[in-house]
């Protein structure tokens, strides 16, 4: 039944908790902790009130325009945010702590089997009650939920509340200390923060007892791989070589594989293709093909791009073949993240010679990009479907998927695609003739690139906007501009970026 709320006078106004009984302070200091909407049930179970004096106190609550009844009284909710926080900060730090115990053991005994959904927030309560062992069971169980369901901003912060428990515990925590503080990592990294990803992998790998020799050399992969991302591949190296150490002494060729592809991308990245292919030949020896298939199929996404990357037309033909049979396997594995990275790979593959397939591919990869939950991949698809846009001349649908893909990418934490898209909006630009927007946009792209520290994007940019100079017939700042280019170094052209470095040349008489 809905009741009238009391008229309001002076002292409700400025303060709507003025006049309340003992009772009914109580019983919203225990529905404050719970949240914005609470059941009565819950309630009942954590103040241990008889529920029909229970009852009459929220009764009164809701007469007075505090709360609202929803659901026949099976529900509660604070009528404003205000008052539910006002009702918070008045409870002193030690009773809240035991009010939050209170909350979380009420939802252990009316949910002893809890579901999925009531994790995360007895996680929460447990945590803020200070009950360390059950609060680092249930956070780290939201967080594989969380990490499941792709929302790894969610995962973080229970990951850190674990690791706040494990901190409280007493005894020898170090090992689930180091795997919560790598999974921290890998969350970051799948947000694409690499530099926070290489961060936490360091941290865990201080944690790491010494004698966990398989886990250290891991660990190194991960950093190895993150930094790679930061194009340090001189550190990746590094990491990678201390990592084969390792794991030659203790016969783990699954992580030798593991190091060994990641030694084939960096070679793949610096241009050095019968490196790479070398390394991946390496890896393929080292791995089971039925064991193993899912890492097989990777190593197969690899070799397809450094074939793919060779001048030879045959060495190209055995790439998108390589890129075919990779597809094949991840069909049956349902791993649809890599496939959503084959198709993409096989895409940027044929952009030159086929801009209509390639976009027909981008167009797969999106969906199974979107089938495994991976929205910040779904942004990277969209903004590779620019260049075989421009190239078939629809501009327009290159500068929309290019803003679409800044809508999503903008959500996460990555710098490097954001660049990418900056970049992407200087070339719609130069292909629309809109010279000094395209001038605007190549050197945001460049002053976000070199914040970055990434060189090889640095050094693409100049090239384009040098380009852009030429073409808009400002020669004396495209000649300033190319300085620049062997400035930072010929080196760090990438060969898919050769070509127009040539035609930048030939354009300048150089």
């Amino acid at each position: 039944m809905a009741h009238k709320p009391e008229p309001a006078t002076h002292a409700t106004i400025t303060n709507p908790l003025a006049g309340l009984g003992e009772v009914e302070k109580r019983v919203l200091s225990y529905a404050a902790s719970i949240g914005l909407e609470f059941g009565f049930s819950l309630l009942a179970a954590a103040t241990e009130m008889v529920e029909e004096p229970l009852a009459e106190s929220l009764e009164r609550l809701v007469h007075k325009g505090i709360l609202k009844e929803l659901n026949w009284g099976d529900t509660y909710a604070f009528v404003q945010v205000v008052t539910l926080a006002q009702a918070y900060r008045d409870i002193s730090s030690s009773r809240l702590r035991v009010i939050h115990k209170k909350v979380a053991e009420a939802y252990e005994k009316l949910h002893p089997d809890p579901t999925p959904d009531m994790i995360p927030e007895m996680g929460r309560q447990f945590h803020l009650g200070e009950v360390h062992d059950k609060s680092l069971l249930y956070n780290r169980y939201a967080a594989r939920l969380a990490i499941g369901a792709f929302s790894p901003d969610v995962a973080i912060r229970h990951l850190e509340r674990a690791r706040e428990d494990l901190e409280a515990l007493h005894g020898d925590h170090r090992l689930e200390t180091a795997d919560v503080l790598k999974e921290i990592g890998e969350q970051y990294s799948v947000m694409g923060d690499d530099a926070r990803a290489d961060e936490f992998y360091g941290e865990s790998l201080k944690k790491l007892p010494q004698e966990e020799v398989t886990l250290r050399a891991l660990l190194l992969l991960s950093r190895a791989n993150a930094v790679r991302e930061m194009d340090n591949l001189g550190l990746m190296r590094q990491y990678c070589e201390k990592a084969i150490q390792l794991l030659e002494k203790v016969g783990h060729k699954k992580g030798l594989a593991m190091a060994h592809r990641t030694l084939s991308r960096a070679a793949f990245k610096e241009g050095r293709a019968e490196e790479g292919k070398r390394e991946i030949e390496i890896t393929l020896g080292l791995l089971d093909p039925e064991r193993d298939a899912n890492e097989v199929a990777r190593c197969y996404i690899e070799l397809g791009n450094v074939l793919s990357s060779m001048p030879s037309s045959a060495d190209q033909v055995k790439g998108i073949d390589c890129y075919r049979s990779a597809i094949q396997s991840l069909e049956a594995l349902h791993d649809y993240k890599e496939l959503a990275r084959a198709h993409n790979n096989l895409a940027t593959s044929m952009v030159e010679s086929q801009p209509r397939e390639a976009l027909k591919e981008l167009m797969v990869a999106r969906g199974y990009a979107e089938k495994g939950k991976d929205r910040r991949f779904v942004g990277w698809v969209l903004f590779n479907t620019v260049e075989p846009h421009l190239a078939l001349g629809e501009d327009k649908e290159a500068a929309r998927n290019n803003d679409e893909a800044r809508r999503i990418i903008s959500k996460f934490s990555d710098p490097v695609a954001m660049q990418h898209i900056a970049f992407n909006d200087g070339v719609i630009a130069h292909y629309q003739r809109r010279y000094e927007d395209s001038e605007r946009a190549y050197m945001e792209s460049l002053r976000q690139a070199e914040n970055i520290g990434y060189p090889m994007e640095t050094v693409e940019v100049l090239i384009y906007l040098a380009t852009n100079y030429a073409d808009w017939g400002k020669k004396g700042e495209a000649i300033k501009t190319f300085a620049r280019i062997r400035e930072v170094g010929e080196d760090m052209i990438e060969p898919v970026v050769r070509t127009n470095y040539e035609r930048l040349k030939k354009l300048l008489g150089i």
